[in-house]
């Protein structure tokens, strides 16, 4: 099955039996609820759920919560990162309505951002290196080990505060059937990085966690040195829950499929039946270049 993310209908005035309506005319199979969904658009996409179309994955935090007018929907909304205990509380307690959200409309998996270190977000400085053509040569290679380096130096605090919030977020997943996805990101600051993917599937090994594979994340970091996709894919694959599904060029990425520079069908081996597969692409994707996209992926990822 192949799911498209309501992320496509970002800042248009659309209905969600509008959003619906266009998801099955696509012909796609399923769909992923996520963070940018209001109350009201689930209030009116809920008779045609797992009804007209399934529910394939939710992307916390679901729905957004109206009761926060001043705070911009996002996947980062709350840090379960956070060494704040009350925004780390938030964080678990919208993240728990999410995964009640999750089981009610049986959806495969919620997917987690994790939060982040506490350093300055470097990719100013790599996004200038990389476009002088420096980020792998000697100058891009010195900048990312001393990023690597400030990076390590101030994890411990930040991962324990993940471990400790996944802890209580897994509990709840048990109780209710639903796998959570720790998907990969984008930054370099951001939790979680290869070995702490590797940290958090140890540690709750047998529990609800699982990997979510974002295709145009491990692209830009692949690009900027920091990360070979394919290094991912074969030490968490056995893991895997499911995979956001968007193209990336150069460090730009939430592109249509075939519109930028992954090579779709050397990712295909690390899948296995069950993977949860969604297209993830930005509101400016146009609709024929997000159904050649889909036809792609059938092919080269059936």
């Amino acid at each position: 099955m192949l799911g498209i993310s309501t992320s496509w209908w970002e800042n248009r005035d659309v209905n969600g039996e509008v959003i619906i309506g266009e998801a099955l005319d696509m012909g796609f199979d399923g769909i992923e609820l996520e963070y940018r969904i209001t109350g009201r658009l689930f209030n009116e996409m809920s008779p045609y759920l797992n009804r007209n179309i399934k529910v394939l994955s939710i992307h916390n935090y679901f729905p957004r919560p109206e009761e926060l007018p001043d705070r911009k929907a996002s996947g980062d909304l709350f840090l379960l990162s956070s060494t704040d205990k009350e925004e780390r509380s938030m964080a678990v307690k919208y993240s728990i309505r999410s995964i009640e959200h999750a089981s009610d409309l049986e959806a495969g998996a919620l997917v987690l951002h994790l939060g982040r270190v506490d350093m300055p977000n470097p990719i100013d400085a790599m996004r200038d290196l990389y476009d002088k053509g420096r980020m792998d040569q000697e100058e891009g290679r010195a900048f990312l080990e001393e990023q690597d380096s400030l990076r390590a130096s101030r994890a411990g605090k930040s991962l324990d505060a993940v471990l400790f919030s996944l802890e209580k977020l897994n509990r709840e997943a048990e109780k209710r059937g639903v796998f959570l996805g720790v998907e990969n990101r984008y930054y370099l600051h951001e939790i979680p990085d290869f070995d702490e993917i590797g940290i958090i599937l140890r540690k709750f090994d047998g529990g609800m966690i699982r990997y979510w594979h974002d295709a145009g994340h491990a692209a830009v970091q692949e690009n900027l040195g920091i990360c070979p996709q394919k290094a991912l894919l074969e030490a968490y694959s056995d893991k895997i829950a499911g995979i956001h599904l968007h193209d990336a060029k150069g460090l730009e990425d939430h592109l249509p499929p075939g519109s930028g520079h992954i090579q779709f069908k050397e990712i295909r081996p690390y899948m296995k039946p069950s993977t949860i597969r969604i297209i993830e692409v930005s509101s400016g994707a146009e609709r024929g270049e997000i159904l050649e996209g889909a036809n792609m992926i059938r092919d080269e990822m059936p």
